[in-house]
């Protein structure tokens, strides 16, 4: 990894660059019919075109000296036939129907470290973390037992060359097309050994620098659970809740720049559908 002064400021440092980024979570999160999950394609009826609005998102990344990041911003979203497009996230379906979907994936991975911004005088002598850009295969798949998600993705851009697996299962409370809908989930996140190396390890010019130990983890497993709610006011008009919270398996815990044993994300969020 290459270390970067803290005087040097780029881009993605700026306030404005923090908004565009959560814009583009919740924008993920927004364009979705069924409900809340940031990371699988869930349009199941007819193209929705075009929708807009607003969002709160908040999350932690379980760094020490790192406070949960907090944000409210507008966002747009576009589902077609075979293309849709949620912030970050551009997909093209191999297969859709009510029951199933495929999808090749590119995701713009949100997920960093900028040691200047740690309040941890040791973190802030470690190499920054950047973001990623991945390749990835969604899937998802909808019966009368429930709804079962996944998402395999591996990094293309030369960061940490690794891979990426997300697992959900979720059990929709209410029967479809009412205004309601509450689904609980239970699932997990996979991460490989260069993944969590990339955004973990402390090698040892760092262990020197700022007197943490050395640490050199291994690959992780973190389950987690979720609860999705949404509202349907009008046709066109609608608000989405999510609140998901993962345990940190012991390869990210037991690295000496986490702080937690877990990780919590919320979004709040109203569109219109034009």
């Amino acid at each position: 990894m290459t270390r970067v002064p803290n005087y040097r400021k780029t881009l993605m440092e700026s306030p404005i660059a923090q908004a565009v980024l959560a814009l583009t979570l919740a924008s993920a999160i927004m364009t979705s019919e069924a409900h809340a999950s940031a990371d699988e394609p869930v349009m199941t009826g007819p193209p929705q075109g075009l929708s807009a609005g607003a969002a709160y998102v908040s999350s932690n990344q379980s760094y020490r000296g790192l406070s949960a990041d907090s944000v409210a911003v507008p966002f747009l979203g576009y589902e077609g036939e075979q293309f849709y497009l949620r912030g970050l996230t551009a997909g093209w379906y191999l297969q859709r129907d009510r029951q199933q979907q495929l999808a090749l994936t590119l995701n713009g991975e949100l997920f960093r470290f900028r040691p200047a911004e740690s309040t941890d005088a040791q973190m802030q002598q470690l190499d920054r973390r950047n973001l990623s850009l991945t390749l990835g295969l969604q899937h998802r798949y909808s019966s009368r037992y429930g709804v079962f998600s996944s998402h395999l993705k591996t990094d293309i851009t030369g960061r940490h060359e690794g891979q990426l697996f997300n697992f959900r299962y979720g059990y929709p409370l209410n029967r479809p097309g009412q205004a309601w809908q509450v689904t609980p989930e239970i699932g997990f996140n996979y991460y490989s050994r260069s993944y969590v190396r990339y955004y973990y390890a402390v090698s040892a010019a760092e262990a020197q620098r700022s007197g943490l130990a050395e640490y050199q983890p291994s690959d992780a497993i973190s389950p987690l659970l979720g609860l999705n709610v949404y509202r349907y006011f009008t046709p066109q008009f609608s608000a989405v809740a999510s609140y998901t919270i993962a345990r940190n398996d012991g390869s990210i815990r037991n690295s000496p720049m986490v702080r937690g044993r877990s990780t919590r994300s919320l979004f709040l969020a109203v569109s219109y559908r034009f």
